[in-house]
């Protein structure tokens, strides 16, 4: 049983009748007991349950920090996740009667302002033991990154349907960019990418996709208490 504790004016959770009240993002909400519960399932309502299964997996893979860090503004009513959602609906395919979210015609996410930073493609190598993805030299010097700046990547495993964002310790392009990337890949998936960089105290998403940040903080001095 629901409990109305703010008068009937309040928000409340819980059944009370015939009605259901709820909250989502903050916003209270009411809405009417379905007279009868069906569950159809057609061809087309099944495909559709299985891709937004499907879309809510890959969101799933990112924190809430690197959310954050793509969607430095979130729109009235919707959360972070629910923008990344629907980012990732509008590259839907339909392969071999399969719904799907085709990765390799996603662009940019996020909704920084985006740097002339060209979305890459390469395969996942394996370079003394560690699995790597890699940006030319004349690609990475191209998306205008202050000398101090590390690179950053936001990637898209193809092959086995993941994104990821790595952060590097590259600050000199000229010789291209290697980006260690782990367990998220095996050699031969095939990955695109973009690169954009975090700077000391600098929002990047003035210039990138996202607003990768990195903070640093003044040392506290304590007061100095005279003593008699």
């Amino acid at each position: 049983m629901g409990k109305i504790k703010q008068g009937i004016l309040g928000g409340f959770k819980g059944k009370v009748g015939t009605v259901i009240g709820a909250s989502w993002n903050g916003i209270s909400y009411m809405k009417g007991r379905p007279q009868s519960v069906r569950n159809p399932r057609t061809e087309a309502q099944v495909q559709q349950r299985n891709f937004f299964k499907e879309l809510q997996g890959l969101v799933s893979q990112l924190s809430d920090e690197q959310l954050i860090s793509l969607f430095p503004s979130v729109n009235r009513g919707m959360t972070r996740r629910n923008m990344f959602t629907r980012q990732l609906a509008a590259a839907a395919a339909v392969v071999d009667d399969v719904k799907t979210v085709d990765l390799s015609t996603l662009e940019g996410i996020g909704n920084g302002e985006r740097i002339d930073s060209p979305m890459l493609e390469c395969l996942v190598t394996d370079t003394n033991g560690v699995l790597d993805i890699f940006a030319e030299p004349e690609v990475a010097v191209a998306i205008g990154k202050p000398a101090e700046a590390n690179f950053i990547a936001v990637a898209y495993n193809i092959t086995q349907k993941r994104i990821g964002i790595f952060n590097t310790e590259v600050t000199d392009p000229s010789m291209g960019v290697e980006i260690p990337v782990g367990n998220w890949g095996a050699v031969g998936d095939s990955v695109r990418f973009y690169l954009t960089y975090a700077a000391k105290g600098e929002n990047v998403y003035l210039r990138g996709f996202g607003s990768f940040i990195i903070k640093t903080r003044a040392e506290k001095v304590g007061r100095k208490i005279n003593k008699a």
